[in-house]
């Protein structure tokens, strides 16, 4: 009797146990001024990929904000006197009175609520925030705020610029210095030790200080951001396959290293969980006597990557589609047909841009490409290959790939363009790419077709280096149909008339340039 009644009690305790890792973070009280907030049950504090994430109507409510949820474009307005934000769940950005600003994590919903990064909570509330993460509760207060705002007003004033002593502005605060072997951050990289790496990468009181405030990682791409332009220093490496990001003389910021807990190497990371090649996301304080940050991409297989930044302290690193290595395809020319590949762009698991109405670009690409090989179907010059006949998603590199292959004479991607929210959808019109000079007599032709289809405004032909139309051996060029963030563009877009309209220009534009005929397309039934 008594072995049953340990194997029971074992059971108990099994079931009691805590079985995910979310629940250190879940489940976190709330307090504004020292007094706790009711939070919905579903949407309590939480940790999501290292970034502290709070209901923003509860905290704004008790701050005096209006709310306005839209629910079929997943956005929420807050207003309050002056200040006017908005904000879409699942994207990195916000608008502050008309200005972009950056999200450390996207806004996601738990329930019937929307949950923010708390730094963005502090920053554009005017409030002190805190994570406690011993007894695992957010602590937000307005009178702090404003005693260390008067604090600092008056230590501006001429009556109190006096000059300090050198020992006086040469401490260091211990609070959120964190000693980490520098060399621990990437054992299969070479670095020069320094006796002097435990004085560095404490977050400096500079007014100059270079400070990362963020890192995330999010469909196989890398954002670093930091307080201000940096320029990095990227190498790849093996034996394991990685990818180095040094940041010469940036420091790691008190809130970064207070988010992810330093491990036994020494090191801190994020976890990876929708990426096959991606295993971790490691970081740490580079050596060497200018100090600096060193951030490691741990692979499973060698990736390459496409490095960018936007000048005001983003760096943003893309890992490209995996080389599938696909084998030649033997050209489908038919009687002399010369053959044509249309590109739908994106699909399968890369949906392009959203629509206004939530739609997706995938969707309009492959309707009007299916519709130019209908129409083409029964030409006696040209012979239609598609890059993707339904949901998938050929890569960027596969797709110029199988037009080498067919040894096509025209290569034609098809797009839909959109900006950001900021622009409050005003941007609108059709717009033709090309990446080499032998493809401008094409897109010159393409383009006018374009345009008389879609009777969008003319925003002219332009250079780009975009991959499919770089890599493609014959003329190619990228057509951007219209904008989907534009409402009039996008509602046009997704009828079938205009997708009509626009591939019958596409085959006419094809057809002119390569000599086969002028006369204007009638639509097969």
């Amino acid at each position: 009797m008594k072995k049953y009644g340990w194997v029971i009690l074992a059971a108990i305790l099994i079931w009691l146990w805590p079985s995910s890792p979310h629940v250190n973070a879940a489940g976190a009280e709330l307090f504004l001024d020292g007094k706790r907030v009711e939070a919905p049950a579903d949407a309590k504090p939480e940790m999501v990929n290292g970034k502290v994430m709070v209901p923003l109507r509860v905290v704004g409510e008790q701050l005096g904000y209006q709310f306005k949820w839209e629910p079929q474009a997943y956005k929420i307005s807050i207003q309050k006197n002056s200040t006017d934000m908005s904000m879409y769940v699942g994207r990195t950005s916000a608008d502050v009175n008309g200005k972009t600003v950056s999200l450390d994590a996207p806004p996601v919903l738990r329930g019937s609520s929307t949950m923010v990064p708390l730094r963005f909570v502090g920053e554009q509330m005017g409030l002190k925030v805190d994570w406690n993460n011993e007894n695992k509760s957010v602590n937000l207060s307005q009178k702090t705020a404003t005693q260390q705002a008067n604090k600092q007003a008056q230590s501006q004033q001429p009556s109190q610029t006096s000059t300090q002593s050198p020992k006086s502005t040469n401490k260091t605060s211990t609070a959120t210095a964190t000693t980490i072997n520098p060399v621990e951050a990437d054992k299969h990289t070479e670095v020069v030790p320094s006796t002097s790496s435990k004085e560095q990468n404490v977050e400096q009181t500079t007014a100059n200080a270079v400070l990362v405030q963020n890192i995330s990682f999010e469909s196989e791409t890398l954002k670093i951001s930091l307080n201000k332009d940096l320029t990095p220093k990227v190498s790849k490496m093996t034996g394991p396959d990685r990818i180095v990001v040094d940041l010469p003389e940036a420091s790691l910021s008190a809130d970064l290293l207070q988010s992810f807990p330093v491990r036994k190497d020494g090191t801190r990371a994020l976890t990876i969980s929708d990426s096959e090649d991606v295993q971790e996301i490691r970081f740490a304080p580079a050596d060497g006597t200018k100090g600096g940050a060193r951030i490691v991409i741990a692979l499973n297989q060698t990736r390459d990557y496409d490095l960018s930044t936007n000048g005001v302290g983003d760096i943003i690193l893309q890992l490209r589609e995996r080389s599938t290595n696909a084998e030649m395809v033997a050209p489908t020319n038919v009687e002399g047909r010369r053959i044509v590949v249309i590109d739908p762009g994106h699909g399968g698991k890369d949906p392009g841009a959203g629509s206004v109405t939530g739609r997706h670009e995938k969707e309009f690409t492959l309707a009007v490409a299916l519709k130019v090989q209908q129409l083409a179907q029964n030409d006696p010059d040209i012979q239609i290959v598609l890059t993707r006949n339904g949901d998938t998603y050929p890569t960027l590199d596969e797709r110029p790939q199988l037009a080498n292959n067919q040894q096509a004479s025209v290569f034609v991607s098809i797009h839909g363009n959109s900006m950001p929210t900021s622009n409050n959808g005003k941007a609108n019109g059709s717009e033709t790419y090309y990446a080499r000079q032998e493809s401008l007599s094409l897109a010159t032709i393409m383009h006018k077709h374009l345009v008389a289809a879609t009777e969008f405004k003319d925003n002219g032909i332009k250079v780009a280096n975009h991959v499919v139309t770089r890599k493609s051996q014959m003329p190619a060029v990228l057509l951007e149909c219209g904008y989907l963030s534009n409402p009039s563009n996008e509602a046009a877009m997704f009828t079938e008339e205009t997708q009509q309209k626009i591939a019958e220009g596409i085959v006419n534009g094809l057809k002119e340039y390569l000599g086969t005929g002028t006369g204007i397309t009638e639509t097969l039934n």
